[in-house]
């Protein structure tokens, strides 16, 4: 066994690792009288805190105040432990003055250790007495795993710089363990390990007389506290090497790597990773501390030589191959003509989250520098208003300094470049439609559910004429303004759950419409539904009608209309030859104009109305031409089941 002499450290330089020792000049310098130079030795504490001072003067170390750690027991200041009282006795005056720590490395608790500072957490506590046999103890306990976690326990010196030291009879090895049963194990340069199945978290304690007494008489004893399972992980990674923006890395050895080096990061799974900004000329390599292994393991590696970038490093368990992985540094601005976005200078890599539709609303450049082209198809007046559309109708975008869109003839009308006062537009141009956009910059208009609809979705100005569904619902469409269906061959089925109001034309020559929903409209235009395959139909909250309800449905049979209805501006229908009952909810008589009429319904046979207002009808103007025709609205038959009566048995004496 190596025999080591003691070495005293000077209590003077015994300090906290995450202290330091703190050293400044005080007052005046007197060329006759050395300058005093302070030396925090001397440890006070509060309740909460501890500092060190200068037993000369008192000055506290400024930067030194930190909280108590009671990890280990008491605290290092001398803090009892909360909960733990003092010894009923006065401590042994002669025990060892020295402090000892516990140094090293690996994946237990020994990962928040150092092998070059000495950390709070790893102080052996000190017994305030001696054994039976005259040894001062200190005692500390930590888990421990086979394979690479590695320590010593050493003594506090330092030399003349108050840096940390390794000399005979600063550090117990190997040697020093009593008791070993092939538990511990030499890690070579005389660093202790756990054997494998042996992980734990174990107790060590120090044995030890004040110098000079023969080290011979200086030991370690040890118990394991408890069992632990074998880590799953067996790595602790690190980027080591040369690196331009990383001056303080190096090629490893066991003092330091966890300080100068970049520690890289482990997924839980099989990834260790690190994002490292690299430079042409770096050279470096993957290393795992814990078993000293290189990744990988043969040459190193560097930085491509078109410039310095953010690189994703990763190395993955098991593996000697390490990913370089660059890394998008978004940093330059970037744009086409509907928006822009950030971009990465190395390979133009767009960030999806800056893209964003140009703004013109503070004039024609955006903030990005984009300046914006007026369409030439489109003239609009400084209001927002359409003057003139003189497009060819097979791609339209609808511009964003178009606020409000008009009646669809000013665009579809009946000839070219006419406008119209009303709806209806001419067939031939609406099929000519092959796409309909609006620019993303609107903020009046969009795109939704195969129609052009207000920015907000309640108001639908045009169903695309080139869609080919069979149904649609709007859930929350409440106006639909004139000849928005129009010429449409397509569509079967439409629901609208909260429209209210209806514009001139909407269905005009919708071939195949055969099934509508409104059961909240309250006004219907001129000419709503004209050459349609509807069949009945219903409107219950309806209030107004403005005439020409339905022309030319020659499938129509059946229409209802509910109590609201006040004004019938118009005909309800007109050469609607198979239409045979209409029902009106409203007891009293719609108003009607001079217009009102039923222009060639020749099978109309029924005008059902409220019971009680049946004579009101017969009478009242416009109504009174079919007073044949006006009888109650029939009730329905009630069916009555017989009930079952259930007979108790005769009583019997």
């Amino acid at each position: 066994m190596n025999k080591k002499n003691w070495l005293i450290a000077g209590l003077s330089l015994v300090m906290a690792a995450s202290l330091g020792v703190g050293i400044s000049a005080c007052g005046e310098k007197d060329p006759d009288t050395p300058e005093h130079t302070h030396e925090y030795t001397q440890w006070e504490h509060s309740d909460t805190q501890h500092w060190m001072v200068c037993p000369d003067d008192g000055d506290i170390w400024a930067q030194g105040k930190q909280a108590h750690d009671f990890t280990n027991g008491d605290c290092v200041c001398g803090a009892k432990k909360p909960g733990e009282g003092g010894d009923d006795e006065t401590p042994d005056a002669d025990l060892d003055t020295r402090e000892f720590w516990a140094t090293g490395s690996g994946a237990g608790d020994l990962q928040n250790s150092s092998w070059t500072e000495l950390k709070p957490n790893f102080k052996l506590k000190k017994e305030p007495h001696k054994d039976a046999e005259g040894f001062t103890l200190y005692t500390i306990q930590f888990k421990i795993y086979a394979g690479g976690d590695k320590f010593k326990i050493r003594q506090d010196e330092r030399d003349e710089n108050n840096a940390l030291v390794w000399t005979d009879g600063t550090f117990f090895g190997l040697n020093e363990i009593r008791g070993n049963d092939g538990t511990f194990v030499d890690m070579g340069n005389q660093d202790v390990g756990v054997a494998k199945g042996k992980d734990g978290i174990y107790k060590f304690t120090v044995h030890t007389k004040p110098a000079p007494a023969p080290w011979a008489d200086n030991y370690v004893s040890w118990e394991l506290v408890e069992p632990v399972a074998a880590p799953t992980t067996t790595e602790d990674m690190y980027i080591v090497g040369t690196l331009a923006k990383y001056p303080q890395s190096q090629w490893p050895n066991y003092t330091n790597v966890k300080n100068n080096c970049i520690h890289m990061t482990f997924d839980g799974v099989e990834t260790w990773s690190a994002e490292v900004e690299l430079t042409p000329g770096d050279s470096f390599k993957v290393y795992n501390v814990l078993n000293g292994q290189y990744f990988p393991s043969v040459a190193n590696l560097g930085c491509p030589s078109d410039g310095a970038w953010l690189y994703r490093i990763e190395w993955k368990v098991g593996q000697d191959n390490v990913q370089r992985i660059h890394v998008h540094k978004y940093t330059i601005q970037a744009y086409d003509g509907e928006n822009h976005w950030m971009k990465c200078p190395k390979d133009d890599a767009r960030d999806e989250s800056t893209v964003e539709a140009h703004d013109f609303s503070q004039g024609d450049t955006c903030k990005c520098g984009f300046q914006q082209e007026a369409d030439p198809d489109w003239k609009i007046n400084d209001d927002g208003t359409l003057n003139e559309y003189t497009g060819d109708f097979v791609n339209m975008t609808i511009p964003a300094n178009l606020t409000t869109f008009p009646e669809l003839a000013y665009i579809f009308g009946l000839s070219a470049n006419n406008k119209y006062d009303y709806s209806l537009c001419e067939s031939a141009n609406l099929a000519k439609v092959k796409s309909l956009k609006v620019d993303p910059k609107s903020t009046s208009f969009k795109i939704e559910n195969n129609a052009l609809v207000s920015y907000d979705g309640t108001i639908l100005y045009l169903y695309l004429p080139y869609s080919t569904e069979t149904e649609v619902t709007f859930e929350n469409v409440t106006e639909i303004k004139g000849g928005a269906f129009s010429y449409n061959s397509k569509i079967q089925s439409v629901s609208f759950p909260k429209l209210v109001k209806v514009g001139t034309d909407t269905f005009y020559s919708t071939t195949a419409l055969a099934t509508i929903s409104m059961p909240k409209v309250e006004e219907l235009g001129l000419t709503i539904f004209y050459q349609t395959q509807i069949k009945t139909a219903e409107f219950e909250s309806v209030r107004t009608i403005k005439g020409f309800l339905f022309v030319n449905c020659s499938q129509l049979t059946d229409l209802t209309f509910g109590e609201n209805l006040q004004t019938v501006e118009g005909r309800i229908a007109n050469v609607c030859n198979e239409l045979i009952s209409i029902t009106i909810k409203a007891t009293t008589p719609p108003t009607t104009t001079s217009g009102f009429g039923w222009g060639r319904t020749t099978k109309l046979a029924n005008i059902y109305v409220p019971a009680e207002s049946v004579d009101a009808y017969k009478s009242a103007n416009g109504w009174s031409s079919k007073a044949d025709l006006i009888k109650a609205i029939p009730t329905e038959a009630v069916s009555v089941t017989p009930v079952e009566v259930a007979m108790l048995p005769e009583k019997k004496d």
